[in-house]
């Protein structure tokens, strides 16, 4: 028997060790349907955070569900090597010891970094485990692993060979904190206060030109000014000089029609070096770029005064402030909002840097997908996303796919002392080369950069299953079936993996994306370590029970939006977790002390028989659309108001009298519940399912049928349901209370049904019904049965008149105040929406509430 009530620390542990022992493992030989998910790998530094706990709640969900549908379900774990991530964690722990990367050379610190890796990395794979994910372990990939290095080691050498690969020189977005290059989409932009500072550049015959900059430090990288060729103020200075204040360099004012009259003085300062727009702008003209900022961020070179030399670029931007002022350069200082641009691992705003690197040109491999995602071959939930997808596939860029750092896969391509390149042949591209491929020199460096974290990552739905070799796995499980993931990373992710596919296969590689939101803080914020508002998810667990927090995110999870995390859908789970386990608890009492007498389904078996056959067929609709917010709210309503509210309270009089055909519909419905239920509260789920069929693996238990459908019986029940639901209503507008008999009189069409179920009746309502309507009664109508309840004999008559008078003058003040609130045009104007949403709702309310008071009066003063 059960214990009384439910503790998930009793319970979780135990079936998530099971699952972690025993995984689920799939066969490519089983014959059955293949459906696959692969796990965004979570970086192999990190700890569980809310967005990985509602990320593999769906997944998990996902999995379970097809698995219990008869699929050779396959759900591929695996972590990511998180190049920057990994190499900052453990650079900090070298200077702990008084160390630095450099003093132990590349080979020792990777030693080091397996090590900690081995030591660990292995933390956030332990905590999925204990949320439940069902995943394969026995398949858990890496990045960095083998077979995962020898894919992105075929995919470079591909590219290359087909000339989608070069390298090049272009300015770079630089991190001086992690000390490497960082794509577009690795930077931030984040609106930050700063100032506009508006500067005089002497004219060489005389007068001055000003420009307005947010960087003063770098004015010594200018190489020219550039004006609007429509710009009347400044059209006769284009083609004269300019002198850079603080100096003796002249720089050219030119024409150029990127520059924005409208911003500053409409005059720009040029700094190809230091600015994107500004090297575009320079490639135009033909300009030079010096640069005056090192890759530590400090000012150099000799263009830089000497007293500037080697100071960090924001105590620069003061001196040099300072030092304009005091020579009359400095004209106004006026405060404005800048987009200041930072490193999305370190948040240390970036600067700009041009040395060569590795590109992989994406115009040609965009252009593949998206004719595919045009056609819809890749189905987006919500499907929104998919054109977000196509126009950033429209707009791309070439990718920056080398980085300066030590941690990460080595771009195995080669340099002779002439500086020739030298890359395997695709049939030998595992193995290193011996000689220069151009001039045969035997002298070869190789490449000391890695590759960009997610161009190993881009490749994870092949490479898990051993591509570029046409593996037994690969055969039977790519492409796969479904990709759960943020929204956040459809551009870093998603989008490359979508080249990745189409480019090495000619097929897809997922055929659903399924985009969830974000997991902000109550107040709508993200969670940060810095703002102090991160909820740890194992805390939660800890609190609440795994299934709570699995269940209370999923049921957030609508739509793709974003989630306010707040405790109490938490405590929502907890609860539906302790009321199935007394609903478990009640049936396996009534079947260990059941006597059978009789074995006839009442009103109420085929009623749930007809509520569970519809409710199966309508959670099964949404589980195959992926709408999984909708489908635990299903089966929630299903379980708690249906089954539990309802169904087993009606059940009762018929268990008292021994028929087994009720007992048997309770057993039955409960099962169905149970496994519906699974996919997102596979702990207790598993545990009742245990108790009350002996079967000890439910997550491998077929998906229950619909079954038939009785719509007379339901029909009838839903009268009866009404009629004790009115006469409950009735009984609380009178403050009777709720174990006192009464009796009722009932009118309408369906008044003859709720006689022919009297018994039932009388149990729910704790009333004797009687046909026929009364004058001096409250009335609660239904669509088919109108309820009257007499109050005299029961209760204070004139006492209640005078209590609901009260209540009514107070109902009409607070619609008056209503009603002006949102007659005022500056509420509506001004108010939130949702703010105006809620009074109007109220208003709604309480007019009803009006209503009701004034009826049950003018009833209670007829006579006769």
């Amino acid at each position: 028997m059960l214990e009384k009530g439910y503790d998930p620390h009793q319970v979780e542990p135990k079936w998530a060790e099971r699952w972690a022992k025993k995984p689920f493992q799939a066969d490519p030989k089983s014959g059955k349907p293949p459906f696959v998910i692969v796990m965004p790998p979570p970086n192999v530094t990190g700890v569980l955070h809310m967005g990985h706990a509602l990320d593999n709640a769906i997944q998990d969900a996902i999995i379970r569900y097809k698995r219990m549908r008869g699929f050779e379900a396959l759900w591929v774990p695996g972590t990511d090597h998180a190049g920057i991530a990994t190499q900052v964690v453990v650079e900090r722990l070298l200077m702990k010891e008084g160390k630095r990367r450099h003093e132990l050379g590349r080979e020792k610190f990777l030693e080091r970094v397996w090590q900690w890796k081995k030591d660990s990395g292995g933390q956030i794979i332990r905590q999925l485990k204990r949320l439940g994910a069902s995943a394969d372990w026995t398949r858990e990939a890496f990045t960095m692993d083998e077979a995962r290095s020898r894919a992105v080691r075929y995919a470079f050498v591909k590219y290359y060979h087909e000339g989608l690969a070069y390298r090049g020189e272009r300015l770079l977005n630089w991190c001086p904190r992690c000390e490497t290059t960082l794509s577009d989409l690795e930077v931030n932009n984040d609106p930050t206060q700063g100032t506009l500072y508006t500067l005089r550049y002497p004219l060489e015959d005389g007068g001055e030109i000003r420009i307005a900059t947010v960087r003063p430090e770098t004015i010594f990288a200018d190489v020219a000014i550039a004006v609007h060729p429509e710009d009347e103020r400044y059209r006769n200075l284009v083609g004269k000089k300019a002198r850079i204040p603080l100096t003796g360099i002249w720089i050219p004012i030119i024409a150029d029609e990127a520059v924005e009259m409208a911003f500053g003085t409409g005059a720009l300062k040029i700094t190809p070096a230091h600015d994107p727009t500004d090297w575009e702008i320079g490639q135009r003209h033909g300009l030079p770029a010096p640069s005056v900022i090192d890759l530590a961020g400090k000012l150099t070179g000799e263009r830089v005064p000497e007293n500037f030399r080697g100071l960090d670029r924001f105590e620069a931007r003061k001196l040099v402030a300072e030092a304009l002022r005091e020579e009359g350069h400095l004209v106004e200082e006026t405060p404005y909002e800048i987009a200041l641009s930072t490193c999305d691992r370190c948040d240390t705003a970036i600067e700009y840097a041009f040395f060569p690197q590795w590109w992989l040109k994406m115009k040609p491999l965009a252009e593949a997908v998206i004719e595919r995602l045009e056609a819809g071959d890749i189905r987006f939930v919500p499907e929104r996303w998919r054109r977000v997808n196509i126009e950033w596939f429209k707009n791309i860029k070439d990718w920056n796919i080398s980085r300066q750092l030590w941690w990460g896969h080595q771009i195995p391509a080669w340099y002779c002392p002439e500086g020739h390149v030298t890359v395997p042949e695709l049939e030998r591209f595992d193995e290193d080369p011996t000689e220069c491929a151009v001039c045969g020199s035997k002298e070869l460096r190789r490449d000391p950069d890695v590759f960009d974290t997610w161009f190993s990552s881009a490749l994870w739905p092949l490479s898990v299953f051993g591509w570029p070799d046409k593996t037994p796995d690969f055969e039977a499980f790519y492409p796969t079936h479904a990709l759960v993931t943020g929204y956040d990373i459809l551009f870093f992710w998603v989008s490359r993996m979508e080249v990745s596919g189409y480019h090495f296969t000619g097929r897809r590689p997922f055929e659903n994306v399924i985009l969830h939101g974000l997991v902000l803080d109550a107040k709508g914020q993200k969670m940060s370590k810095s703002k102090g508002n991160v909820v740890d998810p194992l805390e939660m667990v800890e609190r609440y029970g795994a299934d709570a927090l699995r269940f209370g995110l999923v049921h957030l999870a609508t739509g793709g939006q974003d989630i306010r995390f707040d405790t109490r859908w938490l405590e929502m789970g907890r609860t539906f977790a302790n009321k199935l386990w007394n609903a478990t608890r009640f049936v396996l009492m009534a079947r260990e002390n059941f006597v059978e007498k009789e074995n006839e389904p009442t009103l109420a078996d085929r009623w749930m028989q007809t509520v569970l056959a519809r409710g199966v067929d309508e959670i099964t609709k949404l589980m195959e659309r992926f709408d999984l917010a909708l489908a635990a709210r299903e089966i929630y309503q299903l379980t708690w108001s249906e089954f539990a509210d309802w169904y087993i309270e009606a059940a009762k009089p018929a268990l008292k009298a021994g028929n087994r055909a009720t007992l048997e519909g309770l057993e039955r419905t409960l099962t169905s519940i149970l496994k519906l239920l699974h996919p997102f509260m596979p702990f207790v789920t598993s545990e009742l399912f245990a108790h009350l069929t002996g079967d000890e693996d439910l997550a491998r238990a077929p998906w229950p049928e619909a079954g038939e459908s009785d719509g007379q019986a339901y029909e009838a029940f839903e009268t009866l349901k009404a009629a004790v639901t009115a006469t409950r209503r009735l009984r609380g507008e009178l403050g009777i209370d709720p174990s006192e008999r009464i009796v009722v009189h009932l009118e309408g069409p369906g008044a003859s049904i709720v006689l022919e179920a009297s018994a039932v009746f009388r149990f729910l309502a704790k009333a004797e019904p009687k046909l026929g309507s009364v004058k001096r009664a409250l009335a609660a109508v239904t669509p088919s049965v109108t309820v009257y309840l007499e109050p005299q004999g029961l209760v204070d008559v004139e006492a209640w008149q005078k209590k609901q008078q009260k209540r009514l003058r107070e109902l009409e003040r607070r619609l008056a105040a209503t009603e002006k609130k949102l007659a005022s045009e500056g509420f509506r104007k001004h108010a939130p929406a949702e703010v105006v949403a809620f009074e109007t709702q109220r208003l709604a309310e309480t007019k009803s509430q009006i209503e009701r008071i004034q009826e049950n009066l003018r009833r209670l003063s007829q006579t006769g």
